[in-house]
């Protein structure tokens, strides 16, 4: 158990630096090591979940998440390369299954919502200077993705602890920051987007003017900072905002995402394999010599899993929408997180894909947390109305 939260509390942050250094230095050895960490990590994972079920139990996203994890386990088996496979499935044995030990630590108290905020603040900031260095030494050519995603995966944390943008102005700046100087524009559009619903939601249930203006300076500031970086970077604003990339009608616009969308789904649509998709990974498989996955959850889903696959993501979100009314009545402060959350999983789930990846964890790390937070308030109701 302690040792657990030690690698959480630190393991989180080398998995950044080792992951980003093997990228930037094209080294084996730091990337064995990452691999060798998460291993360690998700071990450690697996033996408390077994420990503590009867805590786990009551995570409202258990069943859920066990389901999905046993669809795609038998979906293993249709994989070409299986052991590939079982290495992308533990990806997401990470995510789910850590999600479980943040919910079953935060109900002992052994590790709460503040403890887990600090290890984001961590890997937030270091994602900073890795993006700055990435940036720098002309890297970001090549990976130009470094740490955006990742950084709005774990940006609902850093909101739904910011009060409304009160507290975290240093972290949610410097994650603005590192988004858009990447000019990554699925992480930029979800970015902008969660912050925007968070706003007009969070006004819309309680009006303040202070809210008001803080929100309004944080959010221009963000806008005009965008601006600036869209500016300055003159060769790659030409590459990824040119008016073709932005056409519907373009098969190369979205770097190519509106022709293998488009293809992904008819392929699907003209097959037999409509009800249980062409197997595991087969999207990766479909352009001799070049293996690319879909980059989205939904059409990759589809096209491998069939609808068996995008039935998994619908129930997802239904299940969220369930736990938004399961909140509602209880935490009424933390509605427009919620909605704000959903809309950036839909958004990411479309147009690139998170459910693949161990960086998920920071994203749904939320969800436990409501829960916690949800029935803390529950209890003390029933206890107030028993007195």
């Amino acid at each position: 158990m302690k040792l657990l939260i030690f690698l959480i509390k630190w393991g989180f942050p080398v998995l950044l630096i080792t992951d980003l250094s093997s990228e930037l230095l094209d080294n084996e050895l730091l990337l064995n090591i990452s691999r060798i960490l998460r291993i360690s990590i998700l071990a450690l994972i697996v033996k408390e979940n077994i420990r503590l079920y009867k805590i786990i139990k009551h995570f409202y996203f258990f069943k859920y998440f066990l389901l999905f994890l046993l669809v795609l386990f038998l979906y293993l088996y249709t994989d070409r390369n299986t052991i590939e496979g079982f290495w992308i499935f533990s990806k997401m044995l990470f995510w789910i299954l850590g999600i479980n030990v943040l919910y079953a630590y935060g109900y002992l108290n052994l590790f709460r919502l503040n403890d887990f905020k600090k290890v984001i603040e961590k890997v937030v900031f270091l994602s900073f200077i890795l993006t700055i260095i990435f940036y720098q030494s002309g890297s970001m050519e090549t990976n130009y993705n470094v740490a955006s995603y990742l950084i709005l995966f774990m940006y609902p944390i850093l909101l739904y602890t910011s009060e409304g943008y009160k507290k975290n102005k240093f972290f949610i700046l410097l994650s603005a920051f590192a988004i858009l100087i990447t000019l990554k524009r699925g992480a930029m559009i979800g970015f902008f987007v969660g912050n925007l619903i968070y706003i007009l939601v969070g006004l819309m249930y309680k009006f303040n003017f202070k809210k008001l203006v803080t929100s309004s300076v944080i959010f221009s500031f963000m806008i005009f900072s965008g601006l600036y970086i869209y500016q300055i970077q003159e060769n790659s604003r030409e590459q990824r905002f040119s008016q073709d990339q932005f056409d519907v009608n373009n098969e190369s616009a979205g770097s190519g995402r509106v022709g293998m969308y488009t293809r992904l789904y008819e392929e699907w649509f003209e097959s037999d394999n409509r009800i249980f998709g062409f197997g595991n990974q087969e999207d990766s498989y479909r352009n001799i010599g070049r293996r690319t996955h879909a980059h989205s959850d939904i059409f990759g889903f589809l096209y491998n899993h069939g609808i068996v696959g995008i039935t998994l993501i619908m129930i997802l979100y239904i299940k969220i929408l369930k736990f938004y009314f399961y909140c509602r009545n209880y935490d009424k402060q933390n509605l427009a997180i919620m909605l704000s959350f959903l809309l950036i999983l839909i958004l990411v789930n479309f147009y690139s894909g998170m459910l693949r990846s161990q960086d998920a964890i920071y994203f749904f790390a939320l969800l436990p947390y409501l829960q916690l937070k949800r029935d803390a308030i529950r209890k003390s109701a029933y206890i107030n109305q028993s007195a």
